[in-house]
């Protein structure tokens, strides 16, 4: 268990700092926090306006309350410092202009990982009405299940809500620039139930955009369904088709500028990054699911020196699988020219399958990932699905 006489604290003190005088949107926080009467699960902090005053809203939950305390930025800072001293250990804070992640090492040390802002400035008003990109009351979602005929989200489906909210944030980074005198061509590769699909279309539209929206499943008779679905909903301008991921062609004058694949299984995920590449999409989104492949693939007589540890347990090396899987599917598409990065599709409370690769064609190839995805092929001894990208 983490001490306070292991942590680093100034350098902890810091982060702080930076966290409560920087421009947060917000922070959460995890890990066990020994000596408390009631352990804490996660504390998400939040800036928020309380008579024309801005404070920092701590929601510590401990598995079955949450308890709610608002301070001012002198005593968030130190509160947040107690909450590593006693024991939390990692912290994914998301401010305005980037995201950052801090976990403390063994030795108390504070490491800290920074990647591309992964969603806007949040308003803190703190008795607002809370404001959707996709409300409660969007038709859509009553047809398939999320909300009541009243317009309410079923208690169920607020996780499935949530993720619907987060879905179209990263939607609306990635094609903000695009042309609007252009229809935008938009792709669900293995879009299954079709929400995440419908999601999409439904915020575009709203947003002033004319899309051309098609999901692509195996499943036939789902696909029929939401094409029943779409019809009722006087949609003109959205299908669902019956195909596969790695098979399914658009008409050559139509190319999708956009490429979704949300949890296709295994190599499927690797078949829609294929597509995207070969029909030079401007935009691809890929959420990966069950990275079977690579996993089967690690061999416990080559791996690497200096990591035989990752391997002695299964679950461990089931989660390296995932990480080679979606290290070389970033550096892949960053050598062959997409700006590339990984980042939190949903919260990892809900599921541990909550990385997002998110990527936009520029053309700008890099040798350095080209050398770095094949340089981790040779070492490991591993043949992922996409390397014909980078040899042929």
């Amino acid at each position: 268990m983490m001490n306070e006489l292991a942590l680093d604290i100034d350098d902890i003190r810091s982060v702080a700092g930076n966290v409560i005088r920087g421009e947060l949107i917000e922070a959460t926080i995890r890990g066990h926090r020994s000596g408390a009467q009631s352990d804490l699960e996660r504390i998400r902090i939040r800036p928020v306006t309380l008579a024309d005053a801005v404070v920092y809203q701590f929601e510590e939950f401990d598995g079955r309350n949450t308890n709610v305390t608002n301070l001012d930025a002198n005593a968030a800072i130190e509160h947040f410092i107690d909450l590593f001293r006693l024991g939390m250990r990692t912290a994914y804070i998301r401010m305005s202009g980037n995201d950052v992640q801090v976990t403390i090492s063994r030795r108390g040390k504070v490491q800290q990982v920074r990647h591309a802002a992964s969603r806007k400035q949040s308003d803190t008003q703190h008795d607002r009405q809370k404001q959707h990109h996709v409300p409660e009351s969007a038709a859509f979602l009553r047809y398939v299940g999320i909300s009541t005929d009243a317009g309410v989200v079923r208690p169920t489906a607020r996780d499935k809500y949530r993720q619907v909210q987060q879905f179209v944030e990263i939607l609306d980074h990635l094609v903000r620039e695009h042309d609007r005198s252009v229809p935008l061509r938009i792709v669900d590769l293995g879009c299954g139930s079709g929400v995440l699909t419908l999601a999409a279309h439904y915020h575009l539209v709203q947003a002033g955009l004319d899309v051309q929206t098609t999901g692509v499943d195996l499943k036939g008779e789902l696909m029929s369904q939401l094409n029943d679905i779409v019809i009722q909903l006087g949609w003109e301008t959205i299908r669902f088709v019956t195909g596969a991921i790695a098979d399914w062609q658009p008409e050559p004058d139509l190319l999708p500028h956009l490429v979704i694949a949300l949890h296709a299984c295994d190599t499927a995920t690797d078949d829609a990054i294929a597509q995207a590449v070969r029909w030079g999409s401007k935009h691809l989104l890929v959420a990966p699911c069950c990275q079977h492949d690579l996993q089967r693939q690690i061999d416990r007589s080559q791996v690497p020196s200096g990591f035989e540890s990752l391997v002695r347990h299964g679950i461990v090396r089931e989660r390296l699988g995932d990480l080679l899987t979606d290290t070389f599917r970033a550096d892949v598409l960053s050598a062959l020219g997409w700006d590339t990065d990984v980042i939190e599709f949903v919260d990892n409370q809900h599921t541990a399958k909550n990385i997002m690769i998110r990527s936009t064609n520029t053309g700008a190839t890099d040798e350095g990932a080209r050398k770095r995805a094949l340089e981790m092929t040779k070492q490991w001894s591993l043949e992922p699905a996409l390397k014909h990208l980078l040899v042929d």
